[in-house]
């Protein structure tokens, strides 16, 4: 009978094993659909599958910043600030965070609207981050790629597509 607990109880530690590493690998997975969606210009959809995975990974400062870049570029800047804001709050020391922050102030300051009209054109931004690197830079991609680095012209903001 001993034995039979101890092995029931051995599977249970065993499957919640996998089943955390299986949402690990779900959250990578959304977060890199998400790159590639954004790195095609449908920032909707990115948009939509971040914002479906943030309720469980609310902590997660790239996720926030990435949500704040899909915000900006479909003209949603008040969303934008909010998103921003709290990826700075949970990760301050972040050079690409605090540089897409940046950024956004002085796009914020060039249009002088920055209220969060869910109509407006979407604007040159930001550059997402990955959740895993422990250094900026980009994360590998799918294909083993990295996703772009921050873009110096105007132009669609990139993602993270790592986790």
């Amino acid at each position: 009978m001993g034995k039979r607990i101890l092995c029931a109880a051995c599977l249970i530690v065993v499957s919640l094993a996998f089943a955390e590493a299986g949402e690990r690998d779900s959250f990578k997975d959304v977060m890199r659909f998400g790159a590639e969606a954004a790195q095609q210009g449908l920032w909707r959809e990115a948009a939509f599958r971040w914002e479906k995975i943030l309720k469980d990974h609310s902590d997660s400062a790239h996720l926030h910043n990435n949500l704040g870049v899909a915000y900006e570029s479909l003209g949603q800047f008040e969303r934008a600030r909010k998103e921003y804001e709290e990826a700075r709050r949970l990760d301050p020391g972040s050079k690409e965070i605090r540089d897409n922050y940046q950024s956004f102030q002085e796009l914020c300051k060039t249009v002088k609207s920055c209220g969060g009209e869910p109509g407006a054109a979407p604007s040159p931004g930001p550059s997402p981050v990955p959740e895993t690197s422990p250094a900026p830079g980009p994360a590998p991609g799918p294909g083993g790629s990295a996703t772009p680095e921050p873009s110096p012209a105007p132009g669609p903001p990139a993602v993270s597509g790592g986790a």
